[in-house]
This record gives structure tokens, C-alpha cells and sequence, in this order.
């Protein structure tokens, strides 16, 4: 299914007044340079997939799969259980100081599914789907400004939710290594320059981060007519973060613990795959396994997915765990059978969803 689809155009002409800030070039596709590049990474991920699997075995991982049986479905279940405390995170970004969370969680958990979907199947820093989500919302009664704002702050305790599992994690890789004794040499600034980055980042949402972008796009394009609109759109969002941060702080405490639970949900994930598969590991090797694949997956943000990086790193950790290269490749696999299973359902809801917004407002 293209990803340009009309619900997409109707988003671009609600948010900025204009079919044209969305639309692609004439065959609706990007610049030719840009598909280049995005090839070229996509087959280097695949081509790294193909290295490993030739390395590791196609017929050891096969083995490997066919232990699971019967019980190939319990593998699905742990994401099931994480989309719904990401999807708490979300509701508490969406609370004003007046006024609770508009939209059930339910909504919010299929739109979520379909704006992850997106994010994880094209190569854009994971933000490709964010204005899918804006788009669900705004069918369900909630502004443009809002939406916006919600999204910002939901990745906002995402990225902080997500930082706190990778510190939670490397302790216990450390001591997996024997080089606890230099851990807090290592921790302690880690942990200091963590929470600068959380509070910086925050602190240029409250001073209006938006609207200086749109400010900086006007001087580059003085004769673009939407940037007027785009301006007066950005100090609405940036009027959202900036009651959001100074009157939710709570809220915001909220939504980073909801999405933490979420991030450790994946080493349940992990966890509940090693032991179908029949491996020996302790169960801290799951936090370990899923906290130190995260950064290798944001580094890889132009190759869509992560592809062949994020089995690259299950592999080599799981072999460094004495866990076995061969089950640490079929792991990797099973999360993309799991991710692929749950990214055609937010394809599915887009569709569904999307199509019958475009109908209402018809």
C-alpha cells in the first residue's frame, strides 16, 4: 500500500491550508537522488541481513524456529500489552490542566498502531508516522495544535522513557562483562548528561522551538505564502507545550513512566522468546539483549527499520551472553515476524480509519 495515500493529502490541506505541502513529486514519489539513497541503504540492511544468515546458518535458525510449534501466537502477545501502555503515555500528553484526555484509550491505540506502522516502514527517524497520528485525532474531535502538541510531548517521554531503560540496562551488561567495579565511572556521566539532554529538550519546546523553525523558513523563503499560515500554526503548538510543561508536570511523569513500562515490555518480549526456544540464559540477559540493541536501532535511522543492524546487535550480544549466535539470529527474527504482523494491523486501521474520516467529512 503506497504510504502517500488521499487520507494523507486531506491531512495536509486540514493542518496547513494547502494540498501542496504534502504532495510528492508528479508520480507521487520523492526526489530521484532521495530514492537513490533510500535503495541504497535498504539493500546495505539487507545485505547485512544476507551476511549474517549465511554466517549463522539458514538451516540452524530454521531448526530453531520450528521448536516454537504451537506456540508461535504467545509471541505476539507481549507487544499487545506494550501498544497499550504507550498508548496510556499518549493520553497522559493529551491532558490539559482543565480538561482530561478526549479520546478513549482504545482510540488511541489503533491510531497508534498505524502511525508506528508508517514509522517503521519508511527511513525518517521514526517521525514518518507522527502525522498520521495528528490526522486519527483530528477525526476524533481534537485540534490540529493539540494533536501536534500531544505528539511532541508523547515522543518527548518516549526518548526520555527510552534513555532511563538503556541506564537501567548497562549496569547489568556491565556486570555481564566483569567491569562492574568501573561501571560507576561510566554511569554516573551518562546519567548527568542524560538528564541535561531531557531538560534542554524541554526547555526549547517551552521557548516556542516551532515557532523560531518556521521563523528561520521564512528568511530562507520570504515569497512562500503558507508561511504565514505555518507561523500562526506553530504558535499554537508551541502556546500547547509551553501550558503543558509549566501546569502537567505530573502528566509528563506520567507519560515517561507508561512508556518506560512499555520499553521494558520488550525485554519481557525477549525473555518469553529465549525461553520457547528452549535457551539457557538468565533472565537478566533479556534487559540486557533489548536495552543495548536500542541504541544500534537509532543510529541505523536511515536504513528503514534497522534492518540487518537490529539483528546484527541481537547476534553479537547474544553471543557475547554465551546464548548462541543462532538463537540470538532467530530472536531477531521473531521480532520482525511479530513487527511485521503488527505493522499490516496499523496498515489495516489506517485504511480503515482513514477512509472513514474522509467519508464523514465528505
Amino acid at each position: 500500500m503506497p504510504l502517500y495515500t488521499p487520507q494523507v493529502r486531506q491531512l495536509g490541506k486540514q493542518n496547513f491550508g494547502s494540498d501542496q505541502t504534502l504532495r510528492a513529486p508528479k508520480a507521487g514519489s520523492p526526489p530521484r537522488s532521495r530514492r537513490w539513497v533510500r535503495l541504497l541503504f535498504t539493500l546495505l540492511g539487507f545485505a547485512l541481513l544476507g551476511v549474517l544468515f549465511w554466517q549463522v546458518g539458514m538451516g540452524e535458525v530454521i531448526d530453531q524456529l520450528r521448536r516454537l510449534g504451537g506456540f508461535f501466537p504467545l509471541i505476539l502477545l507481549p507487544y499487545g500489552v506494550e501498544a497499550i501502555f504507550n498508548a496510556k503515555g499518549w493520553a497522559w500528553a493529551l491532558q490539559t490542566s482543565e480538561e482530561k484526555c478526549p479520546v478513549p484509550l482504545h482510540r488511541l491505540y489503533f491510531a497508534r498502531l498505524a502511525g508506528e506502522a508508517v514509522n517503521n516502514l519508511t527511513p525518517a527517524a521514526s517521525v514518518g508516522g507522527e502525522p498520521i497520528k495528528v490526522y486519527l485525532l483530528k477525526a476524533l474531535g481534537v485540534s490540529t495544535e493539540r494533536g501536534l502538541a500531544s505528539v511532541v510531548i508523547a515522543k518527548t517521554a518516549l526518548t526520555t522513557g527510552q534513555i532511563v531503560f538503556i541506564l537501567v540496562g548497562l549496569p547489568f551488561f556491565l556486570y555481564r562483562l566483569g567491569l562492574l567495579q568501573q561501571s560507576a565511572i561510566v554511569f554516573l556521566p551518562l546519567l548527568g548528561l542524560a538528564y541535561l539532554f531531557v531538560v534542554l529538550l524541554i526547555r526549547f519546546q517551552k521557548k516556542g522551538l516551532l515557532t523560531l523553525c518556521i521563523r528561520g523558513l521564512k528568511q530562507l523563503f520570504p515569497r512562500r505564502v503558507q508561511m504565514e499560515r505555518w507561523q500562526q500554526r506553530a504558535q499554537g503548538i508551541d502556546a500547547h507545550l509551553l501550558e503543558f510543561y509549566n501546569a502537567n508536570s505530573r502528566s509528563f511523569f506520567a507519560s515517561t513512566c507508561y512508556h518506560l513500562i512499555g520499553w521494558l515490555m520488550g525485554a519481557v518480549e525477549v525473555a518469553l522468546i529465549l525461553f520457547l526456544l528452549d535457551a539457557s540464559f538468565w533472565p537478566v540477559d533479556a534487559l540486557i539483549i533489548e536495552s543495548m540493541v536500542q541504541p544500534l536501532t537509532a543510529a541505523a535511522l536511515l536504513i528503514p527499520g534497522a534492518l540487518g543492524v537490529q539483528e546484527a546487535g541481537g547476534v553479537f550480544l547474544c553471543g557475547l551472553l554465551g546464548i548462541g549466535e543462532t538463537v540470538g539470529l532467530t530472536l531477531m527474527v521473531l521480532k520482525r515476524v511479530r513487527e511485521a504482523t503488527y505493522n499490516s494491523i496499523g496498515l489495516f486501521v489506517l485504511m480503515r480509519l482513514g477512509g472513514a474520516s474522509e467519508r464523514t467529512e465528505v
